[in-house]
């Protein structure tokens, strides 16, 4: 009896040895390790200054270079100035609450990323460049800031990948807000706000800048942005002058463009037109200082189901939309509630191109009542070009809001034909409808 008490007390013990065994496994499964909490005692081991009132890049550099890579460093709040460049090793994720503050000399460069770099929660001033990327992988950023004076660009991505930029804002950008190029794939930049305080940046000309500035790469998806007041584009998917390579196989999709210096959204290709096979759909592009959305020297893309308006005098180009020596691209559900000239502009020997299904009203804002290829709502125009040939114009709806327009519904600048197919358009409230010279561009 006595050696059967003892035995329960025995199994007792061990069953509770094992249950705390299992507990303490569980809270250490559960516990996230990576994670370090940056406090007092690590900024007096490494004598970081979160005050900003010195350097203290060596320092900085030193504590991050301690920890191995997968480790994420949550910041206490401060002012971090830095008057050179942090090299992030790669893996290390960086995180605060919108209350570390990185400030740069305005010249200077912040951070050289590795690979599988993240920034959450993080601000960056008064820098050349934020955060360079080069031949590395995985960066991500997210609800960060940049303001206060980037003077060159925010993000700086080349020849990198798998890169994620989201719900963070933009602010006081000089130049580019994310710069893309060197052959970079799938970038994805989504959710976020880009806003200069003045309209075209405060620039009285046009500025070669942008918010998204793609020169060369592929993949690249463009989503959900608010992008105003760029002393450049919105958005640009363009081609490096210099490595003769463009962007393909990219989106822009869901994005809002208002005020920017030169078109809200742009694909350029220059004059071999490497640039193609790219999409911009259901975005809305307002009263941006040029065209609204501008396809030049490209091929093979789509435009469609975007809202483009220009309500105010002083905006606007060759048209709201406007294809120029394009190829082999469909303009289909975009709605023209206003433009200053034409509403859609195929011009520039573009060719093989399909416009249909658009709505569009009140074009001529100017009240251009002299030169005939202004203010219409579908113009085909050489521009001292190429006559547009081989393009489809059918099942748009076009129609004045504001009593007749002295223009045409569609008008075309050749009265020769261009093997055009002009078909089932509703006109109203223009002066003509369907001109003359457009039926004689119809092929026979």
């Amino acid at each position: 009896m006595k050696f059967l008490k003892n035995k329960t007390v025995i199994i007792i013990i061990i069953v509770s040895f094992a249950f705390l065994i299992g507990t303490f496994v569980v809270i250490n499964k559960t516990k996230d390790l990576s994670l370090h909490n940056i406090n007092k005692n690590d900024i007096k081991k490494y004598s970081l200054d979160i005050t900003g009132a010195t350097d203290t890049t060596a320092a900085f550099q030193k504590m991050i270079n301690s920890y191995p890579s997968g480790s994420t460093l949550k910041l206490p709040e401060g002012k971090y100035s830095l008057h050179g460049s942090v090299k992030l090793p790669d893996g290390i994720r960086l995180l605060s609450k919108n209350k570390a503050v990185f400030i740069g000399t305005g010249k200077n460069t912040l951070f050289l990323a590795g690979n599988d770099n993240s920034f959450q929660g993080i601000e960056f001033q008064n820098c050349s460049t934020a955060i360079n990327v080069d031949l590395k992988k995985g960066l991500n950023v997210t609800e960060c800031k940049f303001t206060n004076k980037i003077d060159y660009v925010a993000l700086n991505i080349s020849a990198s990948s798998n890169c994620n930029i989201t719900n963070s804002y933009f602010n006081d950008i000089r130049k580019y807000g994310v710069k893309i190029d060197n052959d970079s794939s799938n970038i994805t930049i989504d959710k976020n706000n880009f806003d200069n305080d003045k309209v075209f940046g405060g620039y009285q000309k046009e500025q070669i800048s942008g918010h998204i500035y793609c020169l060369n790469g592929n993949k690249i998806s463009v989503t959900n942005n608010v992008l105003k007041n760029s002393g450049g584009q919105g958005v640009i998917f363009g081609f490096n002058s210099t490595t003769g390579k463009g962007t393909t196989n990219s989106v822009a999709s869901g994005n809002t463009c208002i005020g920017n210096g030169q078109e809200g959204l742009t694909i350029y290709g220059g004059d071999k037109k490497v640039t193609s096979g790219n999409s911009l759909i259901g975005n809305v592009s307002k009263n941006n200082r040029f065209n609204q959305i501008e396809v030049w020297q490209t091929k093979n893309n789509i435009v469609k189901n975007n809202t483009v308006e220009e309500s105010i005098k002083g905006v606007g180009n060759l048209g709201a939309i406007c294809l120029y020596e394009t190829s082999n691209t469909t303009a289909t559900g975009n709605k023209v509630l206003s433009a200053q000239k034409n509403g859609i502009d195929i011009t520039a020997g573009s060719s093989n191109n399909t416009v249909s299904n658009n709505i569009i009203n009140n074009t001529n804002g100017e009240n251009d009542n002299k030169a005939p290829e202004k203010g219409n709502g579908i113009l085909l125009d050489s521009n001292g070009k190429a006559q547009p040939q081989h393009i489809t114009i059918k099942d748009n709806k076009i129609s004045s809001n504001n009593g007749i327009i002295s223009k045409s519904g569609i008008y075309s600048t050749s009265n020769t034909d261009q093997h055009n197919t002009i078909d089932n358009n509703t006109i109203k409230g223009y002066k003509i409808g369907l001109h003359e010279y457009a039926k004689m561009t119809i092929g026979k």
